[in-house]
């Protein structure tokens, strides 16, 4: 494919080979896999035997030592050719590493000794035991800042109840990380919990029936009277309100969704340049009709600009994380970055339903049939501008009120 993204390190151009490969290979059963709406369980062995599902970890607990943000999500664009669905659940396991990756690193850049080992471990722990991390984070009619799901003593311990939706990858899924809120002598806490599947009150509901994304298994995930003993309460950033830490927290997510949207975009216009060859092969003499020609031109500009917004806003990451070796910037530092995050997500979820529009339209009759790729790739472009963080309405209630320079405080 013309000017795709490359990866910046060694370790990276390894990952997206190895992204290549296994889109190639997954893309033969996905139109199945849609159709029925069956999450790839198959597919996702492949990956966690490889060690894709595990390339941020340092090497020396069983990693790749991919620490990009840019060549991490440059890898999972190229997996999303071949199944976007399964590609949402991926990226989401892949950056809760990365953000045990970074926290390690700035652990090791203080000197906290007892921090980085504990770390290690727990990334050791992961990579040993073939975890598989699905984020339960998205609440019906949520509040971004303050999740309804709870951690509160009962009996005497830490018990977590609550109700997750969308949660991609959550049937092969072997813990969840779960945001909840927390309440203690510094007020209501937003807080990350690691949450085995097999605790007591898992519950994982076979409720996932979508116009897209069908692979993805984005099932309910129930948490009912869950104990978590080794939950420290304490943790956490204030909730209610927009801080730095939490929006380091979430920055990437967003382009974990752009990368499947991207992926998605680059498919489509594979396929309607193949269905045009296609037609050109059994009818030599008969020329492209304009329309083609323009449709094709569109598409091929608005794939380099969401590859050119894309690459920017993950190098403004990668470059932030260097710049802050040891901890956190500062709001309107953190507010920078994530604000273009925001804009390279919207951008990309936009241009990728153009995309798939002009696709369909290039190939005629035959990409809206439902044995089409185009015809999946048509419906899982519509998928990404509603996956916080942040949907489109609420990006743009964001990025209005910080470009004004209001400073918001909630999304």
């Amino acid at each position: 494919m013309e000017n795709q993204l490359q990866a910046t390190t060694e370790q990276g151009r390894e990952l997206v080979f190895m992204a290549e490969c296994f889109a190639a290979k997954f893309a033969a059963e996905a139109a199945h896999l849609d159709r029925e709406g069956i999450f790839p369980v198959a597919h996702l062995d492949a990956l966690r035997k490889s060690g894709f599902l595990y390339a941020p970890a340092p090497v020396e607990a069983g990693g790749m030592g991919v620490e990009s943000v840019h060549d991490l999500m440059v890898a999972s664009s190229r997996l999303a050719r071949g199944d976007a669905g399964l590609t949402l659940g991926v990226n989401m396991h892949l950056l809760i590493l990365q953000s045990l990756v970074r926290q390690r690193r700035m652990a090791i850049n203080r000197g906290d000794e007892h921090r980085t080992s504990a770390l290690t471990g727990m990334l050791r722990g992961l990579v040993a035991q073939g975890a598989f991390v699905a984020a339960a984070v998205s609440e019906m009619d949520q509040d971004l800042l303050r999740p309804s799901a709870a951690v509160g003593v009962g009996g005497g311990e830490r018990r977590l109840n609550g109700r997750k939706t969308i949660g991609s990858g959550a049937p092969a899924a072997t813990h969840f990380s779960t945001a909840v809120t927390t309440a203690g002598e510094a007020g209501e806490r937003y807080a990350y919990a690691m949450v085995p599947r097999e605790l007591p009150g898992v519950t994982v509901l076979d409720d996932w029936d979508a116009l897209g994304m069908r692979s993805s298994g984005s099932c309910t995930v129930v948490f009912e009277n869950v104990a978590l003993p080794g939950f420290r309460g304490g943790k956490g950033v204030k909730a209610g309100r927009i801080t730095a830490e939490h929006l380091e927290e979430i920055m990437a997510s967003g382009l974990a969704h752009a990368a499947a949207s991207l992926g998605v975009a680059e498919a489509a216009h594979a396929a309607s340049i193949a269905a045009v060859c296609k037609k050109r092969q059994k009818s030599p003499g008969t020329p492209i009709r304009s329309f083609v020609q323009e449709r094709a031109a569109e598409n091929s500009i608005d794939l380099a600009a969401a590859r050119a917004v894309f690459s920017r806003s993950l190098r403004m990451m990668d470059k932030y994380h260097d710049s802050h070796p040891s901890d956190r910037g500062t709001l309107a530092e953190v507010s920078a970055v994530f604000a273009e995050v925001q804009r390279a997500k919207a951008f990309i979820n936009a241009a990728a339903v153009r995309i798939s529009d002009r696709a369909i339209a290039m190939a005629g009759g035959s990409g809206y049939m439902s044995g089409s790729p185009l015809a999946r790739h048509y419906r899982d472009a519509r998928a990404g501008s509603f996956m916080h963080p942040l949907g489109a309405n609420t990006a743009i209630e964001y990025l209005g009120a910080h470009t004004l320079g209001l400073q918001p405080q909630t999304f």
